[in-house]
């Protein structure tokens, strides 16, 4: 089963270091961790670690002078915005959400667990905390560098197939992909 203390100790043995049996018996672990993770999870609308929720709306509104007229909570697992439903203006403030649509509906990446993330995610964040690792438990420049470039390749990796869980979007006719763009056809 994958836990964040396995792949946190993988990313370790990456670069010549121990595994670990605890986040707390490492230093880097234990501060890097949860930052490199999220970071991760923020990078990309990865297809395991996507919600959509309604939001609950706050009994009381904005402030006035914010231009809108209704505040809800966002959620406690939200790492990313992705989609609002109705697409509309908001506000950010703090952990909530300041609209004008009486309601509203959030897509959104969240932290899932470590459980369910899929091996190439998995690969690709070992790699991450590698790179990251490297540096503060080495100092080892170099082994920084290689670490990093093996991640580089790995998110792309991982990118390309959790892409592969949903259609590819097709060309869509557009008044300007007619005679005005040279097609003549209405064909991109």
């Amino acid at each position: 089963m994958t836990t964040d203390i396995s792949i946190a100790s993988n990313a370790l043995v990456l670069i010549g270091e121990d595994a670990i049996q605890s986040l707390d018996s490492d230093v880097a672990a234990s501060n890097l961790y949860s930052r490199a993770y999220q970071g991760l999870l923020a990078d990309h609308p990865w297809s395991f670690a996507m919600k959509e929720e309604t939001l609950s709306r706050n009994s009381a509104s904005p402030d006035q002078l914010t231009g809108y007229q209704y505040s809800y909570n966002l959620p406690s697992d939200l790492i990313r915005i992705w989609k609002l439903m109705p697409f509309g203006d908001y506000e950010l403030v703090g952990n909530g959400l300041n609209s004008n649509d009486s309601s509203v509906r959030l897509r959104y990446v969240y932290k899932t667990s470590e459980t369910n993330l899929p091996p190439s995610f998995i690969e690709a964040l070992e790699y991450k905390l590698a790179s990251e690792f490297a540096m503060s438990v080495t100092e080892d420049l170099s082994r920084a560098q290689w670490a990093n470039q093996k991640y580089m390749a790995a998110r792309s990796k991982a990118r390309f197939i959790d892409s592969q869980g949903s259609p590819q979007v097709g060309i869509q006719h557009s008044p300007l992909s007619g005679s005005a763009m040279g097609g003549g056809r209405g064909y991109i």
